[in-house]
């Protein structure tokens, strides 16, 4: 995995200045992914290189910039869309993420503080950039969806499980990521930070999910 983190930064461009080899920083983005925080993870990088645990967080929100690396745009037949309520500071917002069924693709991530109809289709519309095709949706039982989807003119469903299984699924791995800080995050955190966080982690996720069901060495 990494290599593949290595790659994918190197696509992008992610760091423009060398003081720190790639490889270092790739471990400690990797390291924070894993669960580790970043104040640990200065501690065992700087074993190498000498490094403070706010590079460290400089260097994880900049796998937010790989996403497009670990998504491609192809033929996506199926897709499952959810959300779930977050708090930052004080407040509440939502993080609504999309999910090919059939490769478990995380296709993007959306942070707003309601859910309405045009919530959806702002993030419809980012998800539709990975897709060849107009696909088949899967939702919840939102009110915010039908509307959305009939001004889109896409093909939706609601249901409950079955073909819904793999966002939820995808949600308690989130979940179970951010149980550390206890889905909230810290009263001077941004919702920038935030959604910077949740696309580096869909992104190193969909790098990790495609090593270890051998789809890239």
């Amino acid at each position: 995995m990494l290599e593949g983190v290595i790659y994918a930064l190197e696509v992008k461009k992610a760091f423009v200045r060398s003081r720190v080899p790639m490889e270092i920083r790739a471990l400690g983005i990797l390291l924070v992914y894993m669960g580790l925080s970043y104040r640990r993870t200065s501690q065992i990088v700087s074993l190498f290189t000498p490094v403070s645990h706010e590079a460290v967080r400089k260097w994880y929100h900049k796998a937010a910039k790989i996403l497009d690396v670990t998504v491609e745009k192809k033929y996506r037949p199926e897709i499952a869309i959810d959300e779930t309520k977050i708090r930052i500071g004080e407040r509440w917002y939502y993080l609504w993420v999309a999910i090919d069924i059939h490769t478990w693709d995380i296709l993007g991530v959306y942070l707003s503080s309601g859910r309405s109809m045009l919530d959806t289709m702002i993030f419809i519309r980012k998800i539709l950039k990975y897709t060849e095709n107009k696909p088949k949706f899967y939702v919840d039982g939102g009110p915010w969806y039908p509307g959305a989807f009939k001004r889109l003119g896409l093909e939706w469903e609601h249901v409950t499980f079955g073909k819904r299984n793999p966002i939820e699924q995808w949600f308690s791995i989130l979940k179970r990521r951010i149980n550390t800080f206890y889905r909230k995050w810290s009263k001077n955190t941004t919702e920038r930070a935030v959604y910077s966080w949740s696309t580096a982690f869909i992104a190193l996720f969909n790098i990790d999910f495609r090593i270890r069901k051998g789809v890239i060495s």
